[in-house]
């Protein structure tokens, strides 16, 4: 029962803070303002393509998050540059046990997987003043608890397009615990070759939402929101 209520909660929040969406405009590339308004200094300029998440709208403007040279960054876009995820075809729900879940179409299959947390194969560094309090898990920063030791851990996500397969590496994993592989979507963008997996994990103060991009077999980044 408390599964259920916390993926129901965190479709709620999703649904209700914003979406994610890729840069997606005539010229290629487009202005990112301090603020939703015309004259507004432009902070930063992000090429199509580039992973945003999406907040409300101010007129005719949309407040977003993304990252940019590793920093993680917040500005305005005018609201009709972008294009949602979900407005991709979406990929349906085959098969789910406890640890794995497998999304397919007619030809494309992504299965996703999740083990226990072992954490005699990790390295710890503990908050100074707070010595129960992980700060960092193998010197990387984590997602997933405020402090806290993960339970559970990504194992694996996979691509299946005819007899090939694709598989996303390590490090696209790491740092990312309490999964909810439940919660999983996934779009593809037939056209380019790309595909969008998305999940949305833990609860509370560890919550986060994290999207992969695979382009034409190729891994391309991850982005990961929190805080919300």
């Amino acid at each position: 029962m408390k599964q259920v209520f916390t993926l129901i909660l965190l479709l709620y929040f999703s649904n209700s803070f914003g979406q994610f969406a890729i840069v997606n405009d005539k010229d290629n590339v487009v202005n990112v303002r301090e603020d939703g308004v015309q004259n507004s200094k432009v902070i930063d300029k992000l090429q199509n393509g580039h992973l945003i998440y999406c907040f409300e709208n101010k007129g005719d403007w949309t407040n977003i998050d993304y990252e940019n040279k590793g920093k993680e960054l917040n500005g305005y876009v005018y609201s009709n540059i972008y294009k949602l995820i979900s407005s991709f075809p979406a990929l349906t729900i085959s098969e789910k046990s406890e640890n794995l879940i497998t999304l397919k179409n007619d030809t494309i299959e992504v299965i996703i997987s999740q083990s226990k947390f072992d954490k005699k194969k990790h390295v710890f560094k503990y908050v100074k003043d707070y010595t129960t309090q992980i700060e960092l898990i193998d010197n990387k920063r984590y997602w997933g608890l405020d402090g806290g030791m993960p339970k559970t851990q990504f194992e694996k996500i996979s691509i299946k397009i005819g007899h090939k397969y694709i598989t996303l590496p390590k490090f696209a994993l790491d740092g990312l615990y309490e999964p909810n592989i439940y919660t999983a979507e996934v779009n593809y963008d037939n056209v380019t070759g790309t595909f969008y997996i998305q999940t949305m994990n833990s609860d509370g103060a560890g919550g986060y939402l994290v999207m992969w991009k695979i382009e034409k077999g190729i891994y391309k980044e991850r982005f990961v929101v929190h805080g919300f």
